[in-house]
C-alpha cells in the first residue's frame, strides 16, 4: 500500500488546492424542526443543577489519509477515560486528507458543516489538530500533545451557564428528538447560540496509521464521528443579553439518516457565544440509553 502514496499526496494536494483556491466554504443551510408535541407528547420536565459544572467539548480534526490522526484518537480516548462525562468529543472529517481516495479510501465521511468549521472558522487545512471549547475563538487549534493541558485549564474555569440534554431515537417515524435546557449563572452581554451535533461510533472503514503494522488499516474503527448538525453548522440565537438565572428549554425533532445506527450515536449540544465562537457549556448524552 506504500506504493499508492506519492497517488494519494498528489490527490490530497489539488484536493487542498481546490480548497484554498475558494475564498472560504460558506455555512451550510439546515434546516432545523420544530419538535413534534402532536407525536411525542410535551417536552421532559429538567431539574435546575445544584452546583455549575463546566464540561468541555473537543474537535478533533482528522482524515482517512492523515497517517498521524490516530495518535489523536488515542488521545482523545485518553481525555475520555480520564474526564467522562465532563468531556464530549467529536471527530470531524474535513479537508482534503478527508476527502474520498478509491479503492483505498472509498467513502465520504465529510459534513458541510465539518468543512465550514476547518476551512472557514479555522481557515487551515490541517490536521491531526484540535479546538478546545474553541478557546479564545473559533480559530484556535492545537496540536494532540497540548491537548491534556487546555482541556484541564478549560475544565477549571468557572461556568456562566449550566447545561443539560436529553435525546430519544423514534424509528416508528424517522425521527430523533433533542431537548436542551440551559440556566445562567450570570449576567451576560450578547447572543448566545446553541448547536446540536450528533456523532456515531464503531464505523468500521480503512484508516492510514503512521507506523502501525500494517500501516493502511482497512477495518479501523472511528469513534465520535460528526455525522449532522442538527442546528446548523453555527447554531440559532437562543439567548440575548441573559441574566443570572434566566432559563430556557429548547426541544427538536429531526429526521433520521438510515445510514446512521441510533445505538451507537451520541447527541452534543453546546451553547457558544455569538461574538468568537467560544463554548461557554457544552453537554453530551447517548441518543439511545
Amino acid at each position: 500500500m506504500k506504493s499508492n502514496r506519492i497517488v494519494h499526496i498528489l490527490t490530497a494536494f489539488f484536493v487542498s488546492a481546490l480548497f484554498t483556491s475558494c475564498d472560504e466554504i460558506e455555512q451550510p443551510i439546515v434546516e432545523y424542526g420544530v419538535y413534534r408535541d402532536d407525536l411525542y407528547g410535551p417536552a421532559p420536565s429538567f431539574e435546575p443543577m445544584s452546583s455549575p459544572q463546566q464540561h468541555v467539548l473537543l474537535e478533533d480534526f482528522t482524515g482517512h489519509d492523515c497517517g498521524n490522526c490516530p495518535n489523536g484518537h488515542l488521545r482523545a480516548a485518553e481525555l475520555l477515560e480520564t474526564y467522562e462525562e465532563d468531556i464530549a468529543v467529536v471527530a470531524i472529517h474535513a479537508g482534503s486528507l478527508a476527502a474520498p481516495l478509491p479503492p483505498e479510501y472509498p467513502n465520504d465521511w465529510t459534513t458541510p458543516e465539518g468543512q465550514y468549521y476547518l476551512l472557514t472558522q479555522v481557515g487551515q487545512d490541517i490536521m491531526p489538530k484540535g479546538r478546545i471549547n474553541r478557546r479564545p475563538g473559533a480559530s484556535t487549534i492545537f496540536s494532540p500533545s497540548a491537548w491534556a493541558g487546555q482541556v484541564a485549564d478549560a475544565i477549571a474555569d468557572v461556568p456562566a451557564v449550566n447545561m443539560q440534554v436529553k435525546a430519544n431515537y423514534q424509528s416508528s417515524n424517522n425521527h430523533w428528538n433533542v431537548h436542551v435546557f440551559s440556566e445562567w449563572l450570570e449576567n451576560s452581554v450578547g447572543n448566545y447560540k446553541l448547536v446540536v451535533m450528533l456523532t456515531e461510533s464503531g464505523i468500521e472503514a480503512p484508516q492510514l496509521f503512521y507506523g502501525n503494522d500494517p500501516e493502511y488499516i482497512e477495518e479501523y474503527h472511528h469513534e465520535h464521528m460528526l455525522r449532522t448538525t442538527g442546528t446548523g453548522a453555527t447554531g440559532l440565537t437562543v439567548f440575548t443579553d441573559p441574566t443570572d438565572g434566566t432559563t430556557a428549554l429548547e426541544s427538536y425533532t429531526f429526521d433520521w439518516n438510515s445510514a446512521w445506527v441510533p445505538d451507537s450515536c451520541e447527541v452534543i449540544a453546546f451553547l457558544t457565544d455569538g461574538d468568537n465562537g467560544r463554548v461557554m457549556n457544552v453537554s453530551k448524552t447517548k441518543l439511545v440509553q
